[in-house]
């Protein structure tokens, strides 16, 4: 899936710099080296940050747009590619980082098989994605249950039972698993959230049937509506959650009991 249609609005709907540093700084412990590839690098957001910490990065994307705004921020380090066919040769990075990307890739398994590819023996993935609603307010328990809703209706390709199985067919296993919060300030009105809806701001958005729009988005929309003080700010944001998967010593296995890379290079 191509961010080129949020392209212009990434950085100030996704935390712009201050989310980068945060999240840096919560996951670079945890991933130990000096070489780095991002699968979704975006507008270089995170990888600016690891960079800024002495790490050499490479980012990938799909979007020429996204990666228009990244080359600023990380210049020479990024390409354009599909994160299911990394243009790296094998075995030569010591760390890889999916942050909001993987419930978005068309198959995890070849994904997953291309990153345990490209890491070192013994390598590490973090893959980061959305926690919970950190902050409880009437605003954020409307959207909690149009993401449950939306999630009933179209399960995340992300889960960690479809995903652990499948980074585990790459010889990826969990080492660590964890939770970190988003910026303690973060607040949104009623209607700021009910603009960024109609807006379609979110990918899990983008691809709605009109039955899916008027029978899950619509309810959400009139309910945000219907709260008091529209232009009242309530504490909003949520957590991260990380994954961190370690690759065995010996490089991926897939279910054939071949390597990701003799995998990759039959494809």
């Amino acid at each position: 899936m191509s961010f080129d249609r949020i392209a212009d609005r990434y950085d100030a709907t996704r935390g712009g710099e201050e989310r980068g540093r945060l999240v840096a700084e919560a996951v670079a412990a945890h991933l130990p080296g000096r070489r780095l590839l991002e699968i979704g690098v975006g507008t270089g957001l995170i990888s600016h940050a690891f960079a800024a910490r002495g790490r050499s990065v490479v980012g990938v994307d799909l979007s020429a747009r996204m990666l228009a705004q990244a080359r600023g921020r990380l210049p020479g380090r990024i390409v354009r590619a599909d994160a299911a066919a990394l243009p790296l040769r094998t075995a030569t990075v010591d760390a890889c980082l999916a942050v909001h990307v993987l419930h978005l890739v068309g198959d995890p398994d070849r994904v997953l098989a291309e990153v345990a590819r490209v890491l070192r023996p013994g390598g590490r993935l973090a893959v980061v994605g959305a926690g919970q609603h950190e902050r409880h307010s009437d605003v954020t328990a409307v959207l909690r249950d149009l993401d449950e809703a939306l999630r009933a209706e179209r399960p995340r390709r992300d889960r960690p039972e479809l995903l652990l199985p499948a980074a585990q067919r790459s010889g990826l296993r969990l080492v660590e698993e964890f939770s970190f919060a988003r910026e303690e300030r973060e607040t949104l009105t009623p209607a700021e959230a009910r603009a960024q809806i109609e807006s379609r701001v979110w990918s899990t958005l983008w691809d709605l049937s009109d039955r899916q729009w008027a029978t899950i988005v619509e309810p959400a929309v009139a309910a945000l509506r219907r709260l008091p003080d529209p232009d009242r700010p309530r504490p909003g944001g949520r957590s991260f959650h990380a994954m961190i998967l370690r690759l065995a010593d010996g490089g991926g296995r897939t279910a054939e009991g071949g390597s990701g890379a003799e995998r990759a290079r039959g494809q």
